[in-house]
């Protein structure tokens, strides 16, 4: 029939491309096949040139010393010998008056995390979390953030031991020393006590600030929940620090143990853990109105980053 003879054939789309190839690899180049590629070709975005007052300018830009956020390597008292990775120093980035913003933020204060995200801001060593940190370390940090941004002049009140009666007075932050490490961990980073009523050997280990946030955070918990007048907080603190008891490591013991110890014996791994633990030294001698001069605690207030206030 005149209809079919009229109906093209299929083709497989294999053919199709083979044929069109063909047919274009022997075309003739037309007038309007160049005119097509030439405006093609000038259609292509060239390669910029090079300005060299256009290059300076944007280095002076990039190098402005006003324009960039400094920092500083700031040594840890713990010398690196309670980390795994032995990190001895860490990078910190200055406070800016973004870092004010931060710090003026109700909620934040609120919940007492205000200079956990400081912290997070400013270490620029990769790696490090500052929940890891040791709680001396951490101090040291925050210390150097005080004194490079509103400089190491702080005014406290502090009161005179032959009177009770405070003053106020203004310390040097720089004078502020880290205590001397004279006794060093084990390899495991353990330290060992000899308690004197259970005369048991107690070994404990230092906790991060991370944990002892959790532990506090656990106490005021089961305070609320139970409607105590007190926590445990100090408590739950030395049951996770103690690693043995003798040679008992069961956590359950040392519960029980931590629970029935005798006063002088918490007192005695308390004192231990604060004698090892690396920190800033913040006794500080205060000159009295009258010249007398004393050695107390240097207590850090709320005002500390903002000592105009």
């Amino acid at each position: 029939m005149e209809y079919e003879e009229l109906t093209p054939q299929k083709e497989s789309i294999q053919e199709l491309l083979k044929k069109y190839q063909e047919n274009k690899d022997n075309m003739p180049m037309t007038h309007e096949t160049k005119i097509s590629n030439s405006v093609i070709n000038d259609s292509m975005p060239k390669p910029p040139t090079f300005n060299p007052q256009d290059f300076e300018k944007t280095m002076s830009r990039e190098t402005d010393p006003d324009l960039i956020i400094s920092y500083e390597i700031v040594k840890l008292p713990s010398r690196g010998l309670f980390y795994s990775n032995g990190i001895s120093e860490v990078n910190v980035e200055y406070m800016t008056s973004r870092d004010e913003d931060l710090l003026t933020t109700p909620s934040l204060i609120e919940s007492g995390t205000v200079l956990d995200l400081l912290l997070k801001r400013k270490i620029k060593t990769a790696g490090i979390n500052p929940d890891e940190l040791l709680a001396g370390d951490r101090n040291a940090i925050i210390l150097f953030l005080r004194s490079s941004s509103y400089g190491s002049e702080y005014t406290v009140q502090v009161p005179d031991p032959r009177t009770g009666i405070a003053f106020k007075t203004t310390v040097d932050l720089t004078k502020l020393r880290y205590k001397e490490l004279k006794e060093l961990p084990n390899q495991n980073g353990y330290f060992s006590v000899e308690l004197p009523m259970r005369k048991k050997t107690v070994l404990f280990r230092l906790l991060t600030s991370g944990e002892d946030t959790q532990i506090f955070k656990k106490a005021k918990s089961v305070q609320e929940a139970y409607g105590s007048e007190f926590n445990d907080y100090s408590t739950m603190k030395l049951k996770s620090s103690i690693v043995s008891i003798g040679d008992n490591t069961d956590r359950t013991y040392i519960s029980k143990f931590v629970d029935a110890m005798p006063a002088l014996d918490a007192y005695t791994i308390r004192r231990k853990i604060l004698d090892v633990s690396p920190d800033v030294d913040m006794d500080y001698e205060f000159t009295a109105k009258d010249g007398f001069k004393f050695n107390a605690n240097l207590s850090i207030g709320i005002d500390f980053f903002f000592p105009n206030t």
